[in-house]
């Protein structure tokens, strides 16, 4: 049976046929659809979903990221010992949308431990992690207008898993069972030692923050009195004058006014953890900015 085209402009169309006839999407076309259904709930409705290209190239983007980053070795069920622990782990599907307009720009799966299973006091301790309230937002964006300085970001990719070791209270050795669509999903006996902090975990936040906290105290940066998240470096002769940066687990905004040693710093952080430059500040948690340079000034919408 022909498929009824259902929009009116072509690219939209290139992307709607290249779907229902199961051939490689050209995922530069994916801004022009705007999607009203929901995210997936697991994968089965992955499976029975007419974008089923999109999810699986999203899941492979995600596998092959986690072996590069060196997070999983394989073992055999039978090697572990009596009270090593596995967890099960599974694919969780979401739909990036732009945020002004609402259109599709990214299909993203993260695999994560299904943390239902984990205790407290046995595989994690504590599970603080301090994230920028939106007085901090608020406050770094007032400052960069008031000041005139530069206000850019930078997103880690895959964060959780960049911290330097597993979350505190997993005592060594932490397993899971390889989730479904992985090489190994079908191969019995088999199941992944855990080297670095995965999605999950409840603690797993606090173990990136600890690592982001011991970085930027090593380059000379404090913390900010209002915010454990925010961080502060004075002027020096490495960069002058002072840098302001929070993080929000991934998303961090930069504040510092010289774009030129910005653009150093920027790069310096991106050396020491796998991430994108996003350039000036457009919008961060919900909110959009306006840049007005020439009458120095920033408007938060």
């Amino acid at each position: 049976m022909p498929h009824t085209l259902p929009f009116r402009d072509a690219a939209r169309n290139t992307v709607w046929l290249a779907i229902v006839s199961d051939s490689k999407v050209d995922v530069n076309l994916l801004p022009n659809i705007d999607m009203l259904q929901p995210d997936p709930a697991h994968r089965g409705a992955v499976m029975a979903s007419h974008f089923r290209p999109f999810w699986l190239t999203a899941e492979q983007e995600e596998w092959d990221g986690l072996w590069k980053r060196n997070c999983f070795k394989v073992w055999k069920q039978s090697d572990l010992a009596a009270d090593d622990r596995v967890f099960t782990s599974q694919y969780v599907y979401k739909l990036k949308r732009d945020a002004i307009s609402g259109k599709v720009s990214r299909f993203k799966a993260r695999l994560i431990v299904q943390g239902f299973k984990i205790q407290q006091d046995v595989d994690y301790n504590d599970t603080f992690s301090p994230t920028p309230g939106s007085t901090a937002t608020r406050t770094i964006i007032s400052i960069a207008t008031a000041e005139d300085l530069q206000l850019h970001s930078v997103d880690f990719t895959q964060a959780f898993i960049q911290a330097d070791r597993l979350p505190e209270g997993v005592n060594g050795r932490f397993f899971i069972s390889p989730p479904p669509g992985s090489p190994h999903a079908n191969t019995s006996g088999i199941v992944y030692e855990v080297l670095r902090p995965p999605y999950g975990v409840p603690s797993s936040p606090r173990a990136l923050h600890k690592t982001l906290d011991s970085y930027f105290k090593s380059e000379g940066f404090t913390n900010a009195g209002f915010e454990e998240s925010v961080w502060r470096r004075p002027a020096d002769a490495k960069y002058a004058p002072d840098i302001i940066i929070s993080c929000h687990v991934d998303d961090s905004p930069i504040a510092y006014s010289s774009l030129l040693v910005m653009r150093k710093f920027k790069s310096a952080l991106l050396q020491r953890f796998t991430g994108t430059d996003k350039g000036p500040v457009t919008k961060y948690l919900g909110c959009q900015l306006i840049h007005d340079r020439p009458n120095r000034t920033s408007q938060l919408v």
